[in-house]
């Protein structure tokens, strides 16, 4: 089921699963359900499972995993060898500057860090970064996933960096 509301209060929002689409579930006749919030989505669970009907439900999560990581990358798009992969996967280190030096410069202790580099004299320049998301919030075992599939990660990175939508209407 694909809803899209727009409401401008938060409490205003609320959502009817139709009953065909639990009956397509196989949860209709169930006498209680588990709602679970997840990041971005809500699974909808049969209160009782036997093993059988767990592992069916585990296999369709691994499905829906799939069609999204399928999705995603199909917004990147193939990597052709660009370096802006290499370049996105190896600028993957962590910038740690001292707390001190951060509250000095009047940056928050825990402000996402960008390095610039000034050729002319000789120095790294380390500020506030210019984005909220990179390919650092990518669990390491999702991102080995995407580059072993061939996933385009620089694209990804400009994805995440500009905040730009990737699914949906």
């Amino acid at each position: 089921m694909k809803s899209n509301q727009n409401n401008t209060k938060k409490s205003d929002f609320s959502m009817t699963i139709p009953s065909q689409l639990l009956e397509d579930a196989g949860i209709a006749g169930a006498k209680c359900a588990e709602l679970h919030s997840l990041r971005h989505c809500v699974a909808v669970l049969q209160g009782k499972m036997t093993a059988r009907e767990m592992l069916e439900a585990i296999g369709s999560l691994s499905k829906l995993a799939e069609f999204l990581t399928v999705q995603l990358a199909k917004a990147c798009g193939v990597c052709d060898g660009c370096s802006a992969c290499g370049d996105a996967l190896e600028s993957e280190q962590e910038i740690k500057v001292p707390p001190e030096l951060l509250d000095e410069a009047g940056i928050s202790r825990d402000a996402r860090l960008e390095a610039y580099v000034d050729q002319d004299n000789g120095l790294i320049l380390v500020g506030s970064a210019d984005c909220d998301h990179d390919l650092s919030d990518v669990p390491d075992d999702l991102l080995q996933v995407l580059v072993a599939a061939g996933v385009c990660v620089g694209r990804l990175e400009e994805h995440l960096t500009e905040d730009d939508i990737v699914y949906g209407e």
